[in-house]
């Protein structure tokens, strides 16, 4: 206690003992700000795992589902044009064709890859070729219910 000397306790000790206690409290409020950082830190970093989990499983989904159409629309154009023979029939099926190997050389397992943006863009303008060759204005769309092409 401030300014109560027990017997034999000098004032040099009782300052000391003070001064302890000063320290004490100026040091807990580093200690303190430490520690809350700390906390902080490892509380949103492992929010920012789960959330970055979550943001790639969405957008992930999205582009498989962008894929898959552009896939079933590829085969479903390439049974419909086998049995053609003509000349524009040849020039559209070699596009088909194009596009389905594209789609089979994307990398679908390899989130990593540095160049799937690219192939991916790649890919779309194939399909937009293909349309324009075919005459049909396809609307993709990813909804809550599912995705999908319209026509």
């Amino acid at each position: 206690m401030a300014g109560v000397r027990g017997p034999g306790e000098s004032r040099a000790s009782a300052m000391a003992v003070e001064q302890d206690m000063f320290d004490a409290v100026v040091m807990a409020d580093e200690r303190f700000h430490g520690e809350g950082y700390q906390e902080g830190y490892e509380e949103g970093s492992s929010l920012g795992i789960v959330e970055g989990r979550q943001y790639g499983t969405l957008h992930g989904a999205k582009i498989g589902s962008e894929i898959g159409c552009y896939r079933g629309f590829a085969l479903a154009w390439k049974c419909l044009l086998h049995s053609s023979t003509g000349e524009k029939d040849s020039r559209k099926m070699k596009v088909v064709e194009a596009l389905i190997a594209l789609l089979q050389h994307f990398p679908y397992g390899d989130p990593t890859y540095e160049r799937l943006h690219e192939d991916l863009d790649r890919i779309r303008g194939k399909f937009r070729q293909l349309c324009s060759l075919l005459n049909v204005q396809p609307d993709f769309k990813v909804t809550a219910e599912g995705s999908g092409l319209a026509f």
